[in-house]
């Protein structure tokens, strides 16, 4: 069952939490980045194919080696970094670990949603309260992927447009959102960085369900959510950079991010009541799934989704052949035009739809 079919309990066939596949999913509304795909134009005429085979693709950058993503080094840590990243394995227990709360208007209208009978003139009422969601609210179902032939300027018609499931997605997103960058122990530039690429992993992994039968809106969620462990990190290090006065290189904390998220995340999950599918990506996404592992398909959709975000320099550059890569090849996807097709519009796309929300 989907994820948050979970949460709503509306389960009755039996299944063990297994994400569902969107066998019917209806077709996605058009984008505006779908239209300019449209019209954009080909190659002249007078180009060579050997001159057009020469262009540098950005899935395969001229010093592309790597299949796989590598290890991380650790790296060259001063006496201060090294304390920092032993308080952080420290709190791994969560014990005296304040974590980020979702948001309070989340918190009153998430049980509400579980009710098939749920009034949504009263959640609508709710979420007028809060104007920083009221206003995302009209803005996601304004946006490219959501509108329709009029713009909606009042909160029901918004939910009623988007769904309950994309309207729970919304409230993850702005508790996230408001955990990132509306924290007050929170470095503004890591804490921008951090919000970035969990957008821009959450598109992603949106684009690439159409590849792997994931249902849209869980593939949002998944992407959005599977690196929520850093807020932690961003969190306990800025805390620390206060305490001891001293400014902490973006290396170093890339490492201690990368060494830690996975625990975190699981912490936060378990406190926000994720699903127990949703769950176990935050927690290990980075190891190599086995062939019968129940979430395969969507632990190879994460790990090409953070290879996509390194080519794309959303996170640290790694100069991966994306196609020729092993979890391209286990997604079957390396043979098929459609995906090079959806490859060569990607970065405009991305960089639209960060934007926008």
């Amino acid at each position: 069952m989907g994820l948050w079919s979970w949460i709503l309990g509306k389960g009755t066939d039996g299944e063990t939490g297994q994400v569902a596949r969107a066998r019917h999913a209806p077709e996605r509304p058009r984008s505006s980045a779908d239209e300019a795909v449209a019209v954009l134009e080909p190659p002249e005429a007078s180009a060579t194919a050997g001159q057009m085979e020469s262009v540098e693709k950005w899935w395969a950058p001229k010093e592309a080696i790597l299949t796989e993503p590598p290890g991380v080094d650790r790296p060259n840590l001063s006496t201060a970094a090294r304390a920092l990243e032993n308080l952080l394995v420290s709190h791994f227990d969560g014990h005296d670990l304040r974590l980020p709360p979702l948001l309070h208007v989340a918190e009153t209208v998430l049980p509400r949603l579980s009710d098939p009978n749920c009034d949504l003139g009263k959640v609508a009422n709710s979420i007028a309260h809060d104007q920083v969601i009221a206003a995302a609210l009209l803005r996601m179902a304004n946006s490219a992927l959501y509108r329709g032939l009029d713009k909606i300027t009042a909160l029901r018609p918004a939910i009623t447009r988007l769904g309950i499931r994309a309207f729970r997605t919304l409230l993850m997103h702005e508790s996230l959102r408001a955990a990132t960058l509306h924290c007050k122990h929170a470095d503004n530039e890591f804490a921008r960085m951090i919000w970035i690429r969990s957008v821009a992993g959450a598109y992603l992994m949106r684009g690439l369900s159409h590849f792997t039968d994931v249902d849209e809106e869980d593939a949002f969620l998944i992407g959005l959510l599977h690196d929520i462990g850093n807020v932690v990190v961003l969190r306990v290090v800025h805390g620390e950079q206060i305490a001891q006065r001293y400014e902490i290189d973006p290396e170093t904390f890339e490492y201690l991010c990368h060494e830690c998220h996975q625990e975190f995340g699981e912490l936060i999950a378990d406190a926000w009541s994720l699903p127990p599918d949703l769950k176990a990506l935050i927690s290990d996404h980075h190891t190599y799934p086995d062939p019968d592992d129940p979430l395969r398909t969507l632990r190879l959709q994460l790990q090409l989704t953070d290879m996509i975000n390194a080519l794309l320099r959303y996170t640290p550059f790694v100069p991966y052949n994306l196609l020729e890569s092993r979890v391209v090849c286990d997604l079957d996807l390396a043979a098929r035009n459609d995906f090079v097709a959806f490859l060569e519009h990607l970065p405009d796309q991305v960089a639209e739809t960060v934007g926008e929300l």
